[in-house]
């Protein structure tokens, strides 16, 4: 269940939200705290095309944006404003995510004293068939949409017409509620992103969710936090109990498996008197972290962390000239037994605080018997094996071995402007310059000018100094986008976010602008078909060059046979192909490109099948 070793215990995150199979994406609604858009076309890709994402796929233009032009009014992504990651390398086809990314700023929190964090990791999935039948998916998980490589826990169930548990369904439709309130009027399309939502929300209403699970029977309970009225009270759940007059507050084993910590927390787990006879508590957590416990709060506990060689990994091994990435734990998980009763719970709580009181966050309650699931067989399977064996990733440490962060105080104050800016009131109009350039006004009424910060347009050099309102002149068309970009800098920290920017004048053609700069000429084109009606022989012909430069095949007598075969193969077996088809005919608008002969052939097809366009 838990292995890190194992092929059957390890899932992708792309195939975990990959339609069943004959069924298509009808709707997703996702959440995230930190997003990496590269990370997002990618789940685009797996969504739109039902395929898994590689890399030949995620370096192909071509079917990026047929993915993208699929599901981009299907998906909505809700994620904490400010922590958008700023792509690489951003492309043209960027433009096509503002249709899906919502930020979230929560309101400081007065007791606080800081912002609480929009923080769940989790998906609200339908799909379905050529029949109309749906089905359904709920997914919660402790990682973010990014491509980080830390050690992470994911949880998916589908509905299911065999057993009739609709209540259990209701938090869902609460949480579903909580992020309809969130899209703000000045969010691009409110509207139809509230509709979406309340689509799903009527649909859920009728609709089960099963385990279909021998160790867990249909024991689950889903636990949405601040989320208002309809939150769970985590800090009241038996998990954090500690009224010593109460059975609820003992237990015979704790694993606390957490990446970030509160003092108080975990003091409050170590309570002597909550362990029964020869109970037994384990903390895994980060190195990091150590430094923030007392000796005195972890003396019934036995602490682990990941061996400094797995989190180094790509590290220790790669040569100076490739991209290195560490990896940590990263997942959530809490698994309390007392006699033959085992509560695990998991999701994208910390153990710390905020995340139990204050943040917006999603966690899953699962119940099993000790003969399926305690803390022991837990702690074997992702200690693949004995904890003193070689194997083992972990190894066994005290609060004397804490390292200190390296994130330093400069870093998070940084953080902290950027998450301040994130909910001042902000605007950005756009205007025609001369010779088809564009200018954008971006204003921050009432922001102090801040040399620390620079604000730059996505996909362009220019920048400018943090201030009440700042022009960037001559800019292309494809460097129109709601995404800006911030780099915000104090002594040698730096670090580089997207924030979003309410933005109006946007060109009609700016979408078309995006299609026309991957379908740039004839044979972009027609591996586009090719790729649409999936006819590998017209691929091979475009990478042979037997393709002509006029008339649709003038220089492959077999190709336009083969054309008409599979278009008409696929109006009758996929028709709904033909609107992607379609799609490129409206927006590509050189004519040279798209011969007079393939419209025709198009219309007469749409015409007389009575496809819809």
């Amino acid at each position: 269940m838990f292995r890190p070793d194992s092929n059957c215990d390890r899932t992708d995150y792309n195939i975990i939200l990959m339609p069943p199979d004959g069924y298509k994406l009808d709707k997703a609604i996702g959440t995230t705290y930190s997003l990496d858009l590269e990370a997002l076309t990618a789940v685009a890709i797996c969504l739109g095309l039902s395929e898994e994402t590689d890399s030949k796929l995620m370096q192909n233009p071509i079917s990026m944006l047929n993915a993208l032009q699929k599901v981009s009014d299907k998906i909505i992504l809700f994620c904490e404003a400010g922590q958008i990651k700023a792509p690489l390398k951003p492309t043209a086809l960027s433009i096509l995510l503002e249709k899906m990314v919502v930020e979230v700023a929560l309101p400081k929190d007065r007791q606080l004293g800081r912002y609480p964090a929009f923080h769940p990791k989790t998906w609200v999935l339908s799909y379905v068939n050529k029949d109309g039948d749906k089905k359904y998916r709920f997914v919660v998980m402790s990682r973010n949409l990014t491509f980080d490589r830390s050690w992470d826990v994911s949880f998916s169930m589908d509905s299911s017409r065999m057993v009739r548990q609709k209540k259990k369904t209701k938090p869902i439709i609460n949480f579903l509620d909580f992020l309809s309130e969130s899209v703000s009027n000045n969010v691009k399309d409110a509207g139809k992103k509230r509709t979406l939502i309340r689509n799903m929300q009527a649909e859920l209403a009728d609709v089960s969710f099963s385990l279909d699970s021998k160790e867990f029977g249909e024991n689950f309970e889903i636990l949405p936090l601040g989320i208002g009225k309809n939150a769970y009270q985590m800090s009241e759940d038996v998990l954090f109990s500690i009224d010593r007059n109460s059975a609820d507050s003992t237990f015979h084993e704790l694993v606390v498996m957490s990446p970030f910590l509160s003092e108080s927390v975990i003091a409050d787990f170590n309570i002597a008197e909550r362990g029964l006879s020869d109970s037994k508590r384990t903390l895994i957590t980060r190195r990091s972290e150590l430094n923030k416990l007392k000796e005195m709060d972890t003396e019934n506990f036995t602490i682990y962390v990941l061996k400094d060689e797995i989190v180094d990994g790509e590290d220790a091994i790669s040569d100076e000239m490739t991209d290195k990435m560490k990896q940590d734990i990263h997942a959530k998980i809490y698994i309390r037994r007392k006699y033959a009763d085992v509560d695990l719970y998991l999701g994208s709580m910390n153990a710390s605080y905020s995340a139990i009181n204050k943040n917006v966050e999603m966690m899953l309650w699962l119940g099993t018997k000790n003969k399926y699931l305690n803390g022991e067989k837990f702690l074997k399977d992702i200690f693949c094996g004995p904890a003193d064996d070689v194997k083992n990733p972990f190894e066994k440490v005290t609060v004397m071995d804490a390292v200190q962060d390296i994130d330093g105080d400069n870093k998070n104050a940084l953080e902290q402007k950027i998450k301040e800016l994130c909910r001042a009131k902000r605007k950005a109009t756009i205007t025609e310059d001369n010779y088809g350039k564009y200018k954008v006004t971006v204003e921050f009424p009432g922001v102090t000018s801040d040399k620390t910060i620079m604000v730059s347009p996505f996909n362009s050099k220019q920048e400018h100094t943090l201030c009440e309102k700042i022009e960037f002149t001559e800019l292309e068309i494809l460097q129109l986008s709601e995404f800006y970009e911030l780099t915000a800098k104090e002594g040698e920290d730096e670090i580089h976010r997207i924030i979003m920017i309410p933005t109006i004048g946007f060109p009609e053609d700016r979408e078309s602008a995006v299609v026309n700069s991957i379908v740039k000429d004839r044979a972009s084109f027609v591996e586009y078909i090719a790729f649409v009606l999936g006819d590998d022989y017209l691929a091979s012909m475009l990478e042979k060059k037997q393709i002509g430069e006029s008339g649709i095949f003038q220089h492959s007598n077999d190709a336009m046979p083969v054309l008409y075969e599979k278009m008409l193969k696929t109006s009758v077996e996929e028709p709904e192909r033909f609107r992607d088809i379609g799609y490129v005919l409206k927006m590509v608008t050189d004519k040279e490109i798209i011969p007079d002969e393939f419209r025709e052939l198009y219309d007469t097809f749409c015409n007389t099948l009575k496809i819809r366009r």
